[in-house]
């Protein structure tokens, strides 16, 4: 009889600490993801008319079920944590208006084996490190992230007066963006003289989010809303 009463109160015990965990982790999970929503900085360039909910999906199930979920998962016996509100946001919800077939540059290509080491000096398979929302920004990297994937770049009757493996050995990576239109989405021809090269200049005022100084002609234009 003693045993099973022990036996009992363990169970117990181990319910309403797991309520009690459940319940605690929720409020810090909900409490930091209202902090967000409200601490967050203003809208990236393009993005002014969407709402929060076109990349904020909310979390499958009811407020029970995801507590019984993030209890299932710390006892072990769920292999996946439970999320609670909204899910995280993920290079789907970009690309549900970005992808494009014609993209030269497209994220998932870099999650490729041969991408590995490069992946260590850029996350270039997450969209969010060049666009990382909320900053008011258009592009929220530098303007030399070329140079982590091209530094042996080398091309046979390279086209420019200044060949690709000069530029590169002069460190000139500003050059990339120049003449080279990184998702490939803005219809115009790659000059031929690097003193028709777009100047850095133009370069860091585009990518904080003032006037492109690329053609304003495109191939293919982002849907405005995700519903």
């Amino acid at each position: 009889m003693k045993i099973w009463e022990k036996h009992r109160k363990r169970q117990w015990i181990g319910f309403y600490s797991g309520g009690y965990l459940a319940a605690f982790l929720t409020v810090i999970s909900l409490s930091g993801l209202f902090m967000d929503f409200n601490e967050k900085g203003p809208m990236n360039v393009g993005h002014e008319n969407i709402s929060c909910d076109d990349c904020h999906q909310k979390a499958p199930g009811t407020l029970r079920q995801q507590l019984q979920a993030k209890v299932s998962y710390l006892l072990e016996a769920r292999q996946t944590d439970a999320v609670f509100g909204h899910l995280p946001v993920s290079n789907q919800d970009c690309l549900f208006c970005h992808e494009r077939a014609n993209d030269p540059h497209p994220v998932y290509r870099f999650i490729e084996p041969r991408f590995v080491e490069k992946r260590k000096k850029i996350k270039a398979q997450y969209c969010s490190t060049c666009h990382k929302e909320h900053t008011g920004l258009r592009i929220t990297n530098d303007t030399q992230f070329c140079q982590y994937c091209h530094e042996k770049l080398s091309i046979k009757k390279d086209p420019i007066d200044i060949p690709h493996t000069q530029l590169i050995k002069d460190k000139k990576w500003t050059s990339c963006l120049g003449c080279h239109d990184y998702h490939g989405n803005h219809i115009y021809t790659s000059p031929h003289k690097t003193s028709d090269m777009i100047p850095e200049e133009a370069l860091i005022r585009y990518f904080k989010g003032l006037s492109s100084p690329y053609p304003t002609e495109k191939k293919n234009e982002p849907l405005k809303r995700r519903h």
